[in-house]
């Protein structure tokens, strides 16, 4: 995977490098925290594998790590419930399903705080390959079209923000399996080589800035982003807290070609709330006074706001965070 998968992973490389399973010892430091956002080598997974890099360099005196794990936006809310792991990079419109407990949880997911709003803006992209004749979702259920959909990986954001948008259209996965249609839960890397081939019509992305697989695909490969329609963006936004977003004409080298109209979300950082105020106190230090650093290694990451990170959030804000924003003077 080419030059761009190579620059990705050698940056999440270089964040995750001190983040070692810890031992016995090391796991029963008060400073010693585990972290999870989505795949590895997502955007969030880097994002926060190079804020726990911070973290663990300002705190190295006193004993400070970081073990990062995969996750995922439906499994993180419930693995910080459970204490499994102490802090998550998390979507805003999953993180107020978990408050709320509305599908795809079962029920209210409790343990949860916010510590920094990252407002970046987190896209669904829904892409087709030009090829496929697919030119609008309201086609592919007026016609019962047989596709071959990439939803992303199970409980991701872009596989459960895709179906809430199908559903808006009413259109269900049994629909497209019934049309003679397949699902494909593979992840990205393995999705871009599956459209390449055309093994795949259509796929669902969630996510900020110009994804590193579709930047790849479309240098070879005629791709067209599907619009999500008025009366379904407010839907979605009055249902699911998912916000109007536009991909500007000038993406991807210019080749989306004109202004594709959809919905987004935001991510934020969340810590379970047994985590103490210590540690929530100097992990919401080590983002706001190690942001360059952060965003240098996750640069979709850019619209990270220090002074603001403690407002718009889904969850009441962790003693510890308050505390530091407070001294700070940002939050009154």
């Amino acid at each position: 995977m080419k030059k761009v998968l190579g620059s990705l992973l050698a940056g999440l490389m270089i964040c995750a490098a001190p983040m070692a399973l810890p031992s016995a010892a090391d796991a029963a430091h008060p400073l010693a925290i585990t972290a999870t956002a989505g795949p590895v080598a997502g955007t969030g997974y880097i994002g926060m594998a190079a804020l726990g890099k911070v973290y663990a360099s300002q705190n190295a005196a006193d004993g400070a790590s970081v073990t990062m794990v995969p996750g995922s936006d439906v499994s993180n809310p419930l693995r910080l419930e459970k204490g499994e792991v102490d802090a998550a990079v998390q979507t805003m419109a999953l993180a107020v399903c978990a408050r709320e407990g509305q599908a795809p949880f079962k029920k209210v997911v409790s343990n949860l705080n916010s510590i920094a709003n990252i407002r970046n803006n987190s896209r669904l992209n829904i892409v087709v390959r030009s090829d496929s004749g697919i030119t609008s979702l309201d086609q592919l259920k007026e016609k019962k079209m047989s596709i071959r959909l990439a939803t992303g990986p199970r409980g991701s954001a872009s596989e459960v923000m895709g179906k809430w948008v199908l559903d808006a259209y009413g259109i269900t996965y049994k629909d497209i399996t019934s049309w003679g249609g397949k699902l494909f839960s593979n992840n990205f890397g393995d999705v871009a080589n599956m459209a390449k081939d055309g093994q795949v019509d259509m796929m669902f992305w969630v996510g900020p800035g110009e994804a590193w697989f579709f930047t790849e695909l479309i240098s070879g490969t005629a791709l067209t982003w599907l619009p999500v329609k008025p009366e379904v963006a407010k839907i979605v936004k009055e249902k699911y807290n998912l916000n109007d977003c536009v991909f500007e004409s000038t993406m991807f080298g210019g080749k989306m070609g004109k202004n594709v109209p959809g919905v987004a979300t935001s991510q934020q950082v969340m810590v379970r709330s047994g985590v103490s105020e210590d540690v929530a106190y100097r992990l919401t230090k080590a983002f706001c006074e190690g942001a360059q650093d952060v965003i240098a290694a996750n640069p979709v990451w850019g619209t990270f706001k220090p002074e603001t990170a403690w407002q718009g959030l889904t969850h009441e804000l962790h003693p510890g965070a308050v505390k530091f924003y407070k001294e700070k003077g940002w939050m009154k």
